[in-house]
């Protein structure tokens, strides 16, 4: 199986404030490279971490797969972003959702539960994810 990457676990990951920061290490060394997902994603990871060398040296060292390129496919890209411009979908959400129409066999690791159980592949299809559990309110 593939898992691509979001960019929510790896800003948790790189930021030991973060409220899902455990959860993202644990996740993270439990399924063990190499994780595969767009440049769109690690451009938005390195830019809310201020850590874009590490970024990059997880790239350079085959922990994290690039494998997206938008210019080859602009079209499903743009019809993702249209179709679900009412929630606002970014870029890098919209490049994953067509990583996973690309990749049958594949999860999305995501902190994104809310839009990721909402977006579909192919149209109609639910996307794979591993996310953390929800958590409870208390009163």
């Amino acid at each position: 199986m593939t898992h691509i990457l979001d960019a929510g676990p790896l800003i948790a990951a790189l930021n030991r404030d973060d409220d899902y920061h455990r959860w993202a290490l644990d996740t993270i060394q439990r399924l063990g490279p190499p994780f595969h997902t767009c440049p769109e994603a690690m451009a938005e990871a390195a830019a809310m971490t201020g850590q874009p060398a590490a970024v990059v040296e997880m790239i350079q060292a085959g922990e994290i797969v690039l494998a997206f390129d938008l210019a080859e496919q602009t079209a499903s890209v743009l019809a993702l972003l249209k179709k679900y411009a009412d929630r606002s979908m970014d870029l890098a959400d919209a490049c994953i959702v067509r990583m996973t129409e690309l990749m049958r066999d594949c999860q999305v690791v995501t902190l994104d539960r809310a839009d990721f159980s909402v977006y579909r592949r192919n149209g109609r299809d639910l996307i794979p994810m591993l996310a953390p559990p929800v958590k409870r309110r208390t009163r």
